[in-house]
């Protein structure tokens, strides 16, 4: 038999369509309140469909303030698949490489505070001489380099300053260290694509001069809105590789 669909699935398609038919860019939401009155359905409903929509990446939600239309769309083409994973099945990297049996290690890890790169600054919302954390990892499997990551994190995060000095360690995973400071990351937005490693990236991963790897460039979202890591990743493909599973939820 084919299940009914789920009331929030139901009202996050209408609420879809609504933005399609009247709203642009930047424009604010109704309220909860008015859109169940809308749409006959309660503010809990509501509530989680709107939830969807933000991991989707069409709306923004600003605490205490309302739910806006997205600026800046996900892009989306032949060549660009999204792809949405939640985030309670996201652990430590390391541990998942080690629950699979395999040895992770780090072979370099260097954290650096710098003032913010042009091509982070935006995302992260500070400005060219705002400073952040640029934290570089290597990471091995059964000795093997597999994985380069370049964290950028802000100097300081919920008023705190951010200890990125401890992601030198291979068993500090960087969203529990975020949450220990009173955040949590509630949602990744990442884009893959394939490029040549530059010279840095090659000598890390043991490769030569302009060899293919997978690039992700992600960003981790917190429970309050913003943008807390910028990451960019890259993946010696014949060590490493991705297995993705598509669900459907209870």
């Amino acid at each position: 038999m084919i299940k009914p669909p789920k009331r929030a699935a139901t009202a996050a398609q209408m609420i879809r369509q609504f933005i399609a038919d009247e709203l642009q860019a930047g424009d604010q939401l109704p309220s909860e309140a008015e859109f169940a009155r809308r749409l006959g359905v309660s503010r809990v409903t509501v509530r989680e469909a709107l939830g969807h929509l933000w991991v989707e990446g069409l709306v923004t939600r600003r605490w205490g303030v309302g739910t806006f239309v997205r600026d800046t769309p996900p892009p989306r083409g032949a060549a660009v698949t999204n792809i949405f994973v939640d985030i309670a099945d996201v652990g430590s990297l390391p541990h998942k490489i080690e629950s699979a049996g395999h040895t992770p290690a780090l072979s370099h890890a260097q954290a650096d505070r710098i003032p913010c790169p042009d091509e982070v600054a935006a995302e992260l919302g500070l400005g060219p001489a705002d400073p952040v954390w640029r934290v570089e990892r290597c990471l091995t499997i059964d000795g093997a380099p597999a994985i380069v990551l370049r964290d950028h994190i802000p100097a300081s995060l919920n008023g705190v300053d951010f200890p990125a000095d401890r992601l030198t360690d291979l068993n500090v995973d960087l969203p529990g260290l975020i949450q220990r400071i009173g955040l949590r990351v509630v949602r990744d937005e990442a884009r893959l694509d394939a490029v040549a490693a530059d010279e840095d990236i090659a000598r890390l991963l043991g490769l030569p001069d302009g060899a293919p790897v997978l690039h992700a460039h992600q960003t981790s979202h917190a429970n309050t809105g913003e943008v807390v890591v910028s990451t960019y990743s890259y993946y010696r493909s014949d060590v490493f590789t991705f297995m993705l599973v598509r669900t459907v939820g209870s």
